[in-house]
């Protein structure tokens, strides 16, 4: 089936983690093939020597301490042989199945994923299932297996005619070379298809990346449509902000009332001030406006009996300085201790 064509993005980071829980992940299946010839290759040559000396005592017992014949005998032979069997073939299965692993693991991380096995209808569309005849897929399948045919029909061939050239000076030798000559062939076999199957897994392992990036691909529109589901609706973001900004104003001006003093411009700057002798280190702003934000500070401080002190370039400084909720530098010191210092007079709170 044809690409959809509008689908030009790359694939977003929340897009592959979903198709990751999904299980759809780029995985070449002929890669744990070759490293698994590749292994057993390497396994066999390094436990020939054991399981050589391990079968050589065995068939020395078998054959040379007949006991085990008589009925009564015969359950310590057959634990014997099951030991023998378990040694032989328990190392070898377990290098397999870490290699399996580990060839898997190494494509795509660690993955557990139910969804990959859970049955898709889909699957059963007779329109879809004719469509996957012809793609593209499907083409390099093909071309991939008669690959996979032809270099070992090539491999298998000459080994063979190797094998039967030999085969005819077998009955003129030894016992221990016939087994030499088994393990020999049996080794080069597994090694000659091990190096077949890795060029043929590095391929598929570039197609199968390659088509995983094209299917992941989204268009234009599903970008947008995620980065509004997962960062917000630009208008709805800006909605919040502006109700945070409207309850920030409500805590400020809530302020107000608890202040000492309000300094202004006196038109276009108003700032609130809060000292709380022996708690506090220096008056800290709690409040702080321009125009309309300013009027609505003075109206405050007014309705609350807050002293309203017009002093234009003190206003301006505090304003541009200092944040609200923070303490005033000491440069202001001495202008607001003043100013503190007439209104507790005017109190009759100086002490």
């Amino acid at each position: 089936m044809a690409k959809d064509p509008s689908k030009t993005e790359k694939a977003t980071p929340r897009r592959r983690q979903k198709a990751r829980e999904e299980g759809q992940v780029a995985r070449s299946q002929d890669i744990p093939i070759a490293a698994t010839l590749l292994v057993t290759f390497l396994a066999l040559i390094a436990y020939i020597p054991y399981s050589y000396n391990l079968l050589s005592d065995y068939f020395r017992y078998t054959f040379s301490d007949p006991i085990y014949l008589f009925p009564e005998e015969n359950g310590s032979f057959i634990s014997y042989t099951i030991k023998v069997i378990a040694l032989l073939v328990s190392p070898i299965f377990l290098v397999l199945l870490a290699t399996g692993i580990v060839s898997n693991v190494a494509q795509f991380g660690f993955l557990i994923s139910t969804k990959a096995m859970a049955p898709k209808l889909e699957r059963l569309n007779v329109i879809k299932g004719l469509g996957r005849l012809v793609s593209l897929k499907t083409a390099f399948e093909l071309v991939r297996n008669l690959l996979k045919l032809i270099l070992a029909t090539v491999v298998a061939y000459f080994l063979v005619m190797k094998i039967i050239n030999e085969s005819f000076n077998m009955s003129f030798i030894p016992l221990t070379h016939e087994v030499y000559f088994l393990f020999k062939y049996t080794l080069m076999l597994i090694l000659a298809f091990a190096v077949v199957s890795i060029p043929v897994a590095i391929i598929d392992f570039i197609y199968r990346k390659w088509e995983y990036e094209e299917n992941l691909k989204m268009s234009k529109h599903e970008v947008k449509e995620e980065r509004k589901m997962y960062e917000g609706n630009p208008q709805v973001k800006a909605a919040i902000r502006k109700k945070q900004r409207e309850m920030a104003m409500m805590r400020m001006m809530a302020e107000v009332p608890r202040a000492d003093v309000v300094i202004t411009n006196p038109d276009h700057y108003a700032v609130a001030l809060l000292y709380e002798r022996g708690k506090m280190n220096a008056p800290k702003v709690v409040a702080k406006g321009k125009n309309i934000i300013a009027e609505k500070i003075k109206k405050i401080a007014r309705e609350h009996d807050v002293p309203v002190v017009e002093d234009p370039p003190l206003a301006r400084a505090l304003y541009s300085s200092v944040e609200v909720g923070e303490f005033i530098p000491e440069k202001f010191y001495v202008a607001i201790a003043k100013i503190l210092a007439r209104i507790y007079r005017e109190k009759n709170l100086l002490s």
